[in-house]
């Protein structure tokens, strides 16, 4: 009897500890994600050209319409022969579409704002926030899982911190399927 019950006890703790392993993670893996906050909102750029959703090349065209000097989001003039993306159209002739948003962190929502609102924020656009939270971006690639499943590239967004990760909610985040360079992120509001 002592020999069955041996096994049992064994058996039982090779069925425990995958379990026990799973638990670990996800313990150290979502509980943090799930409890990381920042007090500071964030803006951002967007842009799109013509009618798509994204483009490629828009993160050339952003940086080269944006910046943020002393705290101010700055509206840059853009030359008249300026061509970002070198397919030899002016950025001008290409139709990009650039919007301006406010993150409020707490509610994980964007809002869209002018560039007035936007000039009247005060901002640290560097990529940490004052209190340690940080914005990045992230790829999964697609691929087949199974020989008929199939699953799709996709680019998010998140806050960060140690290894807490939260999704981010941006605007059209569900159409940034594979191109990443439609965000510009443009600095942590740290005065209205």
């Amino acid at each position: 009897m002592e020999e069955k019950q041996k096994r049992a006890v064994l058996l039982g703790i090779a069925f425990l500890l995958p379990l026990i392993f799973i638990m670990v993670v996800f313990v150290t893996t979502y509980i943090p994600a799930s409890t990381l906050q920042t007090n500071f909102n964030f803006v951002y750029a967007t842009c799109s050209q013509g009618s798509a959703p994204y483009s490629y090349y828009c993160s050339n065209h952003l940086n080269s319409r944006y910046d943020v000097i002393s705290g101010r989001v700055t509206e840059l003039e853009l030359s008249n022969d300026l061509d970002s993306d070198g397919d030899g159209v002016a950025d001008n002739d290409e139709n990009y579409r650039t919007r301006l948003f406010l993150h409020d962190t707490a509610n994980n929502i964007s809002e869209e704002i002018s560039l007035v609102e936007a000039q009247r924020l005060t901002l640290d656009e560097r990529i940490t926030s004052p209190d340690g939270v940080a914005v990045e971006g992230e790829f999964s690639g697609g691929g087949n899982f199974f020989p008929f499943v199939r699953y799709s590239s996709r680019y998010g967004y998140y806050l960060t911190q140690g290894s807490a990760r939260q999704p981010l909610n941006l605007i059209n985040a569900d159409e940034r399927n594979y191109y990443r360079d439609d965000f510009l992120f443009l600095g942590w509001v740290i005065a209205p």
